[in-house]
């Protein structure tokens, strides 16, 4: 579990990578970890841990039953397209560029951390999620 709570503006490089905070990559360190495992969820980037992906990803959709479609599916899309991730030592992850494709990701990004997990979003559209969110009252919760 990553123990950082931030949300902050990225921008992709013209190779694809972007640079980890500070405080994120400190935290990584910490936990002993310089690969993350990103899949593409809707219409952004998740990126998680070997160890939460097994964990939250992997173990749950392993123990469904794979001959039902619905599950098969799933299966495809979250562990078929899921990417190990090496980060460098200056904190850059080369971002793969089909989940880039996938994501609508260019060059301007926002990384927001959830305890077990971070999104890498295109600006444009999480701000237009943060909209959406705020016009049927979702930031009240």
């Amino acid at each position: 579990m990553l123990d950082v709570r931030l949300n902050t503006p990225l921008t992709v490089d013209p190779k694809g990578r972007i640079t980890l905070p500070v405080r994120l990559k400190a935290q990584l360190d910490h936990v002993g970890t310089s690969v993350l495992v990103c899949i593409v969820h809707r219409d952004h980037l998740r990126a998680y841990t070997k160890d939460d992906f097994r964990k939250n990803v992997e173990a749950p959709l392993l123990a469904l039953d794979s001959f039902d479609p619905e599950v098969e599916r799933m299966q495809r899309l979250r562990l078929g397209f899921a990417v190990e991730v090496e980060i460098d030592r200056q904190g850059r992850v080369l971002l793969p560029a089909n989940l880039r494709a996938f994501a609508g990701i260019d060059r301007d990004a926002v990384l927001v951390s959830l305890a077990d997990r971070v999104e890498i979003w295109d600006e444009k559209r999480l701000g237009a999620w943060m909209t959406a969110e705020f016009a049927r009252g979702g930031a009240s919760a």
